[in-house]
């Protein structure tokens, strides 16, 4: 049902991916999420918290440059604890990230953030970069209904590993024979409820099926491939179906103590994207 849907609206889609440095460790969390490509002029779409791992990146480089000047002057190891008690760092503290993004870059790269007002949306308006596609996303002028099949598609389950941390220049580095591999994942579901946000708006949509973690950012969209909104969140509700029992496991009693959860995705409705974009002049399909 979403063979044709799948392929066309894998065409817009590039991986954000990122290496995160923790203090006190050498090794790295790499995760991502995904991107939609709205036209050949670099205008791209995704959730306000992939967006604002931009901002996160600049900050952290600037604060812990910073940190490490102050860390070479600290003469005992009370002094570090007073410097680092500063800076709020200690032990798994993110304190490096570097973000790659496989864009066919065209000159320097430069870019410009757009938030939502509150919700999990944000425009990003990259410069320097070739965005031709065959297809972008065609964005629902009309709010998903009760019932309705919907398909999620992002990059859940990277393949990548393209990240190191390099003690000589004490930062994050590219790794030269680094693993690239980013298939996309779908996962279908139907629409279970719409969702009013904090100003009362029906701005968003619960579906059946979980967002899977690197799906954030990527489209919602129907069989026919229209896309009815934007992978924001997972949501985990409590069944109320608790297990305590003792349960017969070939010849022995085991005990089972278990919680179960329903995990949900929430998407954000195309008709707000569609405000959004029209609201910023952002080029764009809608239907």
């Amino acid at each position: 049902m979403y063979k044709i849907s799948i392929k066309d609206n894998t065409q817009y889609l590039i991986p954000f991916i990122e290496g995160i440095k923790y203090y006190g460790s050498n090794d790295l969390e790499q995760g991502g999420g995904t991107m939609m490509i709205l036209n050949d002029k670099g205008d791209v779409l995704t959730c306000a918290h992939i967006a604002n791992e931009f901002i996160v990146n600049d900050n952290l480089a600037k604060s812990y440059s910073q940190f490490i000047q102050d860390i070479k002057l600290s003469k005992n190891k009370e002094q570090r604890r007073q410097i680092e008690k500063k800076y709020g760092i200690k032990k798994d503290t993110p304190v490096l990230t570097h973000i790659d993004l496989p864009l066919d870059i065209q000159e320097e790269l430069t870019f410009d953030i757009t938030f939502h007002e509150y919700l999990d949306l944000a425009l990003i308006r990259f410069k320097g970069i070739k965005t031709e596609r065959d297809k972008y996303p065609i964005f629902s002028k009309e709010f998903p209904e009760q019932g309705q099949s919907v398909c999620k598609l992002g990059y859940a389950f990277p393949e990548f590993d393209i990240f190191k941390y390099s003690n000589d220049l004490d930062n994050i580095v590219i790794k030269e024979d680094g693993i690239r591999n980013f298939p996309v994942f779908p996962l279908d579901g139907i629409v279970t409820r719409g969702i009013v946000d904090e100003h009362n708006n029906l701005s968003m949509f619960e579906t059946s099926t979980p967002g899977l973690r690197g799906q954030s950012g990527g489209p919602i969209f129907g069989p026919d491939g229209i896309v009815y909104g934007i992978q924001s969140m997972t949501v985990h509700l409590d069944l109320n179906f608790d297990v305590n029992k003792t349960v017969k496991r070939g010849i022995e009693n085991k005990k089972v103590n278990f919680t179960p959860f329903i995990n949900l995705g929430v998407g954000i409705s195309s008709t707000e994207i569609i405000n959004f974009l029209e609201k910023n002049n952002i080029e764009f399909l809608k239907k």
